[in-house]
């Protein structure tokens, strides 16, 4: 498969077996012009740099920062600027000539997770990518929750404090700007690993409000999670989102939900190619 992943970061792309194995692998600043043509001549030199005997890809699996518009085909990934409904999938089914699996970042890793990861056994369950950008997806029945555009589970606009911080989305009080590592470090000015324990300590609340938001909607026992600011923060980060999970735990009579560390074995290009997996209508 050929695995593509885009985040306000980096992209990256790769070539990835039937297995999980990453076959080839590159990948670039996200620039803030000419998205597309970096993204192409990148995709281009992961493609020319496959060993001779490696046959050719049959699919591509797409990995993007919400918002996500997986019926059209669309990204609007944020700080992106020049990407707003910009249709990536048309692109690159143009470009390689092949069919293109298109999902968010969560969706893909939360498919990563159950195909070669620490979710195999796992039918119902949350997958929280606390990174650069906040984003989450929910898996049912086996099942991932797709919703009219795709974005079913996403807590990243979820409300945590009516008279909060405003957010990019033009909204006040969204768990984003209380999480994600882009806009810590723009409040703090300076890297994450300086914040302060009640900088670590309100995200935590922010991240265990919309969690128990959402798990009191979904009704399911776990929560897997991932990212640069949990890396960063570490267990302070995960002691305040159970203790804010317990306290909604309680009050609703929901029953334990177990918060799950994942790391390693899956990352962005094998969760990529993990949507070559899913039906293209699916």
């Amino acid at each position: 498969m050929l695995a593509v992943a885009v985040s306000p970061g980096r992209l990256a792309a790769g070539l990835v077996g039937e297995h999980g194995e990453t076959i080839v692998r590159d990948r670039v600043t996200t620039p803030s012009h000419e998205v597309w043509r970096t993204l192409e001549g990148l995709i281009r030199r992961v493609i020319a740099a496959a060993p001779d005997n490696l046959p050719r890809p049959t699919a591509v699996g797409v990995s993007c920062t919400g918002p996500v518009d997986t019926r059209a085909g669309a990204v609007s990934p944020h700080s992106v600027r020049t990407w707003t409904s910009f249709p990536l999938r048309e692109h690159l089914e143009t470009m390689t000539g092949l069919p293109v699996h298109l999902d968010s970042a969560a969706a893909a890793r939360a498919e990563g997770e159950r195909w070669v990861g620490s979710a195999r056994d796992y039918d119902d369950f949350v997958m929280l990518l606390v990174d650069e950008t906040v984003e989450s997806a929910c898996v049912q029945g086996g099942a991932l929750l797709q919703g009219a555009h795709g974005n079913a589970g996403s807590i990243a606009h979820v409300l945590t404090d009516p008279e909060g911080l405003t957010c990019w989305c033009g909204a006040r009080g969204c768990l984003s700007p209380y999480a994600s590592a882009v806009a810590l470090e723009a409040e703090l000015n300076r890297p994450l690993r300086r914040a302060t324990s009640s900088i670590v300590e309100r995200t935590g609340i922010m991240l265990g409000r919309a969690l128990g938001s959402l798990l009191a909607l979904v009704d399911v026992p776990r929560v897997l999670f991932a990212g640069s600011v949990v890396d960063v923060f570490g267990d302070p980060l995960v002691h305040v989102i159970e203790r804010e999970l317990g306290h909604r735990d309680r009050a609703r009579g929901l029953g334990q939900v177990d918060l799950v560390e994942v790391t390693g074995s899956v990352d962005r290009l094998i969760a990529a190619a993990s949507l070559t997996h899913r039906p293209l209508d699916a």
